[in-house]
């Protein structure tokens, strides 16, 4: 019995130890069960789908002034992370993506990226981030998710704990519940922490990516925590980080002034 438990820990320690991998620029240790091409393969017809009904109700501004200049940016920042990318042996990581920036009239004030560099963002943030570089910056954090390959690493995360729990119920089916004294919902929680720290060390991350793609792109870094700055001023409760997904902006905010003579280095006027 201990021998079929050991093979059972062996089999799945091994798979996780082969999916581990580099993120590209910051070198972090990253899980990837699954690649990149298979999760943009995944979110394709979901995000074709989603602009078809925006459009259908009205609700794309890509037309507007903002719209326009949402788009400007985005191209703007694209072709610098491209150039730079190709130039540092990383254009593997850029050479599938079909970039394309859209602007959904909405409230609420949020931005999002889905994989193979479909960026969207709500005419909520925009008053907000007012500035063309504040914009930047958002954009570029956003393509950070993608360039930092976060949405095949947070599937990842999402099977490794899958694969865990499985590993659980083999055991208790082995030992006739020897290990159910491990209460199974308290075990899922304790994995969901895991992974929503794990998600906060991507959005840190991509906070960094933002920095220099914009800084690459001709937009000065330190807009970056000014932006965050404003953003923070418009929160209307405190945000409990270990139960967050996000960073608190407090703590966004001081890791991007740590991070500035870093991300400076991009920067030429």
């Amino acid at each position: 019995m201990k021998r079929i438990l050991k093979v059972i820990m062996i089999l799945t320690g091994t798979l996780l130890f082969t999916g581990c991998a580099t993120a590209p620029l910051t070198g972090r240790s990253q899980l990837k069960l699954v690649s990149d091409e298979s999760i943009v393969s995944q979110y394709s017809g979901e995000y074709t789908k989603f602009i078809k009904e925006l459009q259908v109700k009205n609700l794309l501004a890509n037309n507007t002034v903002d719209g326009k200049r949402l788009s400007g940016i985005g191209n703007r920042v694209s072709v610098a992370v491209e150039k730079f990318m190709n130039e540092n042996g990383m254009g593997n990581k850029v050479k599938n993506l079909n970039w394309e920036f859209n602007l959904i009239k909405s409230n609420e004030i949020n931005a999002f990226a889905l994989p193979g560099g479909k960026i969207v963002f709500y005419t909520g943030i925009m008053p907000i981030l007012k500035t063309d570089a504040a914009i930047a910056f958002v954009m570029g954090h956003e393509i950070g998710h993608v360039i930092g390959g976060h949405h095949a690493e947070s599937q990842s995360g999402k099977t490794a704990a899958s694969v865990v729990m499985l590993g659980k119920a083999l055991a208790d089916a082995l030992t006739g519940g020897a290990t159910s004294i491990i209460d199974n919902d308290l075990m899922e929680q304790g994995l969901s922490i895991g992974l929503l720290k794990f998600s906060r060390t991507q959005e840190y991350e991509a906070d960094k990516y933002g920095m220099i793609f914009m800084a690459m792109a001709g937009y000065n870094p330190q807009e970056a925590i000014k932006a965050q700055e404003r953003l923070m001023e418009m929160e209307k409760s405190v945000n409990v980080e270990i139960l967050s997904t996000h960073p608190s902006t407090q703590n966004r905010i001081e890791a991007l002034r740590k991070f500035l003579p870093e991300a400076m280095k991009y920067y030429k006027k």
